[in-house]
């Protein structure tokens, strides 16, 4: 998982999600630290559309459009970026 990769929030489980009762909701990794480990590795991500998903008032400080910082276990790749770091 890298800067600009468009993920899908997967929840708390680790299992990928194969075909949603309903959507979940996507957004893009803005920021990263500690990428090289897998204990310490943290994102943030910036939710898409127009209204925030209900997990923006769950995984960021003030209901916002971006998270605070959690772990990548909980989304997944949908798409890559292009840009290397």
């Amino acid at each position: 998982m890298k800067l600009g990769d468009l993920v899908r929030y997967r929840g708390w489980s680790k299992t990928p999600v194969t075909a949603p009762a309903r959507p979940q909701p996507l957004g893009i990794v803005i920021e990263q630290f500690s990428e090289d480990s897998s204990f310490h590795h943290r994102i943030r991500v910036m939710w898409l559309g127009d209204k925030p998903p209900i997990q923006a008032s769950i995984l960021s400080t003030q209901a916002g459009m971006i998270t605070s910082w959690v772990a990548p276990a909980h989304f997944e790749v949908i798409s890559e970026s292009s840009k290397s770091d």
